[in-house]
């Protein structure tokens, strides 16, 4: 089965996600800009713990998650979130889910992503 899926490119990571699968869903004419602000994506923090470039780690966003929680709450679209507790039943479900012609996201940290600066990278666990 073929899933009709068109992916827009995006700016950011959880914006695009939201705007992609919830467009997918029939939110067609939301934004990443739009997400981001229905998410109320914006904020501040400071980790001093957390040294990059001579100085404290600073980020201008929510945890993951909480942009497309918030914008699927704003727009009352169900979101079913599930944990898994081993790679194999996790990707079994992906696989599922995909066959079925289901879109699916999937929420992971950036600590092992490759391309991302090493400097960047550090375990974040999301409740």
């Amino acid at each position: 089965m073929k899933t009709e899926f068109t992916h827009l490119q995006a700016a950011h990571c959880e914006n695009g996600v939201t705007t992609n699968l919830l467009r997918s869903a029939g939110a067609e004419k939301l934004t990443e800009p739009l997400a981001f602000g229905i998410g109320s994506g914006l904020f501040y923090v400071q980790l001093p713990f957390l040294i990059i470039n001579n100085g404290p780690a600073i980020a201008f966003r929510t945890m993951p998650g909480l942009i497309f929680k918030r914008t699927c709450d704003a727009l009352n679209i169900p979101v079913f979130r599930k944990k898994f507790s081993s790679r194999e039943s996790g990707k079994k479900y992906l696989d599922d889910c995909l066959a079925s012609g289901q879109p699916v996201g999937c929420q992971v940290g950036v600590y092992y992503l490759s391309y991302f600066p090493k400097e960047y990278r550090f375990p974040f666990q999301c409740p």
